[in-house]
């Protein structure tokens, strides 16, 4: 699922602060975010992404990542 600010509510955070971190990331800058359900987004992933976001805005508009949180192999959450 693609996170937005309109669906945010559908997403898990460990926190408020997280939830703020990425609400900033999807309403502020270019990242695309997507989500997996059954995850929850923790307040150190939310500060990596947080991050990332703002320096692929700055420096590369073309920039991408990927974060994966392997468990039994499968991808938990995405960034580009």
């Amino acid at each position: 699922m693609l996170i937005t600010k309109d669906n945010l509510n559908e997403v898990e955070f460990e926190n408020q602060d997280a939830r703020l971190l990425i609400q900033e990331v999807v309403t502020n800058t270019s990242a695309s975010l997507y989500y997996y359900h059954g995850t929850e987004i923790t307040v150190m992933k939310a500060i990596d992404i947080y991050n990332r976001a703002l320096k692929a805005d700055r420096e590369d508009p073309y920039y991408g990542t990927q974060f994966f949180g392997l468990d039994g192999g499968l991808p938990r959450l995405l960034c580009s």
